[in-house]
């Protein structure tokens, strides 16, 4: 019997844990990735946990034998079979609600309380069962709470490093799910007396979740690829005469199959506006691959560059280059990195660095900073630039985090030049794309001043060093009003709170 006590709490600390590393991949396409989706759901865990534990105590007292655990296993199993459909049902009129912090608790609750508080109750029930001596309670408590959470350590590495990678999401609780109900048949049958309809009842519901029609009505429309990679749910879709790049709910890129050099959005030529401040751009690096467009485009016009690529997901690199036409390593360089890490590993000075690693729902903290601002800049060479693609507002309350972020960047860098997309009088307080370029003096250093200036030389390069059409417009959209800054944070790696300062909580 201690054995099979054993395997029981050590499995359903396994399965425990599983859930919760699953979770985020659940709640991601619809609430996107933040500290925030994380800080959600470990609490709604934990409460649960809280809950479970007292439940489970109290449960072993009146119902002491290790079969009578096989209904909690069986309803969890249950509900974890029924988490895809309640996610497509119940998680986009969630997250088209009011959005914030209300609704990803109410939908981590919905989705992970029940079957995180069921799973908690076993190891109280497991202790309870273990306890035969009063004089070795403490060691036998102590033993199955060790194996308990062996099982939760299994089950989260086994989840993060080899299932989300391997397995989509549904899978992964399908395998959970029948792996529950699995567990609370064995228990039937070994009880006594034995409870065959029970027990039949619980494997039919495992055949239904384990081998019956994907649950997931028809997928996505327009998807012609799907994966799991270790940071993002990537998706690949077809939108008309668009090809698009998506992270979890987040648009990342995109290409016109027929046009694959020509932007999609238009932010992305903005980054020609480099060459106004220094026209011998020889060594470029960019910060953030997705689907290429930009490396792909620079690389095809400005042959006389070399360009080199830092892309954390190798998924990504990967897709790129099936599905967008990005060149291969023998024309382009990708290093698999952290953007940072790279930067700070390597010693190879750019004339140019082009950091686009933002997405509409998170932004990796690190590549925000005074100290990576100030490791760009020893990266850069004399004259070189840093060019940098934000999300925000200029002015209002969704600015937050982009006057945040230009706070910093002027500590750094003197000579910074603001150049919101689409932009009109009047519309500070619109969200959009802002680029930002920013300069390491060096000799000869001089670059032109004002606006009128700028327009003047892009049209002098217009059609001949710059490619790009509409240089001049691009040009004409520097911002020379005043960009407030009272109240912004000066982000360091000591404080930097990017997911409170983004216009989405």
């Amino acid at each position: 019997m201690g054995f099979f006590v054993h395997v029981v709490a050590l499995f359903s600390g396994a399965a425990l844990m599983s859930l919760e590393m699953v979770g985020s991949r659940i709640l991601a396409p619809f609430f996107g990735s933040s500290i925030y989706v994380w800080g959600s759901l470990i609490g709604v865990v934990l409460t649960a946990l809280s809950l479970g534990y007292y439940t489970g105590g109290y449960l072993s007292d009146r119902f002491p034998r290790l079969s009578d655990t096989s209904i909690v296993f069986a309803i969890a199993g249950v509900w974890t079979g029924l988490i895809p459909v309640f996610s497509e049902r119940l998680l986009p009129v969630l997250a088209s609600g009011a959005p914030g912090i209300p609704s990803l608790l109410g939908a981590s609750t919905l989705l992970f309380f029940v079957p995180s508080l069921l799973l908690a109750t076993i190891s109280p029930w497991c202790v309870r069962l273990t306890l035969n001596r009063i004089d070795s309670a403490g060691r036998s408590a102590g033993l199955l709470y060790a194996v308990s959470n062996i099982g939760s350590i299994a089950g989260t590495f086994a989840t993060s490093f080899y299932l989300i990678p391997s397995l989509g999401t549904e899978t992964i609780l399908r395998c959970l799910s029948v792996s529950m109900l699995g567990v609370g048949a064995v228990l039937c049958i070994s009880a006594r007396p034995r409870r065959p309809k029970a027990a039949a009842l619980i494997l039919c519901a495992a055949l239904v979740f384990g081998l019956g029609p994907s649950l997931f009505p028809g997928g996505s429309a327009g998807v012609i690829y799907e994966t799991q990679s270790l940071y993002h749910h990537i998706y690949v879709v077809e939108d008309g005469s668009r090809r698009l790049l998506k992270f979890d709910n987040s648009i990342q890129s995109g290409m016109y199959p027929e046009r694959p050099y020509e932007s999609v959005f238009p932010y992305t030529d903005f980054f020609h506006l480099a060459l106004l401040f220094k026209e011998d751009l020889e060594d470029v690096l960019f910060i953030g691959l997705g689907a290429g467009t930009v490396p792909k485009r620079f690389h095809r016009d400005y042959p006389d560059m070399t360009i080199e690529c830092v892309e954390i997901d190798p998924e990504v690199t990967r897709i790129a280059r099936e599905y967008f036409g990005f060149p291969g390593d023998e024309e382009i360089r990708v290093h698999t990195a952290d953007g940072r890490a790279f930067l700070k590993s390597s010693e190879k000075a750019y004339d140019l660095i082009i950091v686009d690693a933002y997405y509409a729902d998170s932004i990796p903290f690190h590549l925000t900073t005074v100290e990576f601002y100030e490791l760009v800049r020893e990266r850069l060479k004399p004259g070189g630039v840093l060019a940098s693609n934000l999300i925000g507002a200029l002015e209002g309350e969704k600015s937050k985090l982009f006057r945040s972020m230009f706070h910093t960047i002027r500590r750094v860098f003197a000579d910074t030049y603001v150049f919101p997309v689409n932009y009109s009088p009047g519309t500070e307080s619109s969200l959009r794309n802002i680029e930002v370029f920013c300069l390491k003096p060096g000799e000869g250093f001089g670059v032109p001043q004002g606006k009128e200036r700028l327009i003047e030389k892009a049209r002098m390069l217009e059609g001949q060093r710059a490619t790009i059409k509409g240089l001049p417009g691009f040009a004409s959209s520097l911002y020379e009003g005043e960009i407030p800054v009272e109240g912004a944070v000066f982000l360091t790696d000591d404080y930097a709170p990017v997911d409170s300062l983004l216009y989405l909580y």
